[in-house]
């Protein structure tokens, strides 16, 4: 009977060290991926830096440009006001007086 508690607590020990291992190695690859994450980004942006040409982009093509500018005007006017046609219990529309 007592050699059946022992083996029940050393399983119990050894699954808690086990998830104990586990969490603290997933805590340990958050950490390094965070950290591999800042080293990459840094390094793609010495090598975009470093390459001429490659950062830079072209300038902006001037019909693209007015067409944009045509755009946001037509959104700043005002839109006309609609009104709506009455119709007849037959789903006609009424004349207007």
């Amino acid at each position: 009977m007592m050699e059946s508690l022992y083996i029940i607590g050393v399983i119990i020990v050894g699954f808690g060290i086990t998830f104990k291992l586990i969490y603290e190695l997933s805590n340990a690859i958050d950490d390094g991926l965070e950290e591999l994450d800042s080293k990459l980004a840094l390094a793609i942006k010495s090598v975009v830096e470093q390459i001429p040409g490659l950062g830079d982009s072209e300038p902006i093509n001037p019909i693209q440009m007015a067409i944009g500018q045509l755009i946001a005007n037509m959104a700043q006017q005002k839109q006309p006001d609609m009104k709506m046609i009455q119709r007849d219990d037959k789903g006609l529309f009424v004349k207007e007086d």
